[in-house]
């Protein structure tokens, strides 16, 4: 019958709505079981060790628990904002965000083909895999970090980019959620520009090295980048001081130049827009290597640090499409407000 037929189609399409819903409010959560997230729980674990010796090694006018626990910290309405997001971001992803998303794989192969069809066969395709394996590795992690460099200084020279990216930059307690705390919108620019990045090396080597194109991994993903996020990196949006030494520091970002990057204080702005290589903000003269200890207050004054969705997503939403309105006189012009500080990834 035609209304039965009605009501077994809208009972399976709300079956199925309530399935998606249910994956991607548990999206948020699978990143502490994914090695490639940042937040994957031995990273955090890790950082915690980190802090641990660095308690250790100090005054320790704290109790350890509170170094690494503190409510102060954990609850701080900042830390709940960027626990908002968090999730906010993931259900975004796989709803409203999934028709945009691009894999990188057929994007790759395309190019390879292209670049046959175009250049002919590659003249070094009989290297051994190991030099394939190597090479690809070196060049995906340094091309990589280059276009997350270029991209970060991006949201702070782009007037509708900067709008986007104060959420970020607001936050006045760091922690590893912290890295979340970005804008939809740009989260999902910034997942093309990752995509768009792996394919173009994957598809370049794809030719040069055909049949031979894999990287070096650890627990199945990149592993410089999980060597990275080990290390302590995620210690980058944190309170704890960890600095390389200035020799180290102009070659690689420690997490003590990312927190000078989030800070308030003016000789501190539109410094170290850079992920692990230190090269590119030599390059941009954006570079600033702390000395030694610095006390350092991070936010963005009169930006968003708390609230809900309507100050932390629709806001700034609508102040980036003002911006890129072609009767604004602004229009794409750099925020009065970029200068004001510094925000990362």
């Amino acid at each position: 019958m035609p209304l039965e037929g009605a009501l077994t189609a809208t009972h399976a399409a709300l079956e199925g709505a309530a399935r998606v819903l249910a994956s991607a409010f548990a999206d948020p959560l699978r990143a502490l079981a994914e090695p490639e997230k940042r937040v994957f729980w031995p990273h955090l674990l890790a950082s915690a060790l980190l802090v641990s010796v660095l308690w250790a090694r100090g005054s320790r006018r704290r109790s350890l628990l509170e170094t690494i626990a503190s409510p102060r910290l954990w609850l701080h309405r900042s830390a709940r904002a960027d626990y908002l997001l968090f999730v906010v971001r993931g259900v975004l992803r796989l709803t409203l965000f999934a028709p945009f998303a691009l894999a990188a794989v057929p994007l790759a192969a395309r190019l390879a083909a292209r670049c046959t069809a175009s250049l002919g066969a590659s003249p070094v395709a009989g290297v051994s895999h190991t030099f394939a394996l190597v090479a690809f590795t070196l060049t995906l992690f340094v091309v990589e970090d280059l276009s997350r460099f270029l991209f970060h200084l991006a949201t702070h020279r782009v007037g509708w980019l900067w709008e986007l990216h104060q959420v970020h930059h607001s936050a006045e307690v760091l922690t590893p959620f912290t890295l979340y705390r970005v804008h939809p919108v740009e989260g999902l620019l910034n997942r093309l520009r990752g995509t768009l990045t792996t394919a173009l090396v994957a598809g370049l080597f794809a030719w040069l090295f055909p049949g031979k194109v894999r990287g070096l991994e650890i627990l199945g993903v990149d592993a410089l980048g999980f060597l990275w996020s080990f290390a302590g990196s995620n210690l980058r949006h944190s309170h704890a001081w960890i600095s390389y030494g200035p020799r180290v520091e102009r070659w690689l970002l420690s997490p003590a130049q990312h927190q000078v990057h989030h800070s308030v204080e003016a000789r501190h702005h539109d410094r170290n827009f850079g992920t692990a290589l230190a090269l590119w903000d030599r390059l941009f003269g954006t570079l600033y290597v702390p000395q030694g200890r610095e006390r350092i207050t991070v936010g963005l004054p009169g930006a968003p640090v708390g609230g809900g969705l309507v100050a932390l997503v629709f806001a700034p939403l609508g102040r980036a499409l003002r911006r890129l309105a072609p009767w604004s006189p602004r229009g794409l012009a750099g925020s009065d407000a970029a200068s004001v500080g510094s925000a990362a990834e």
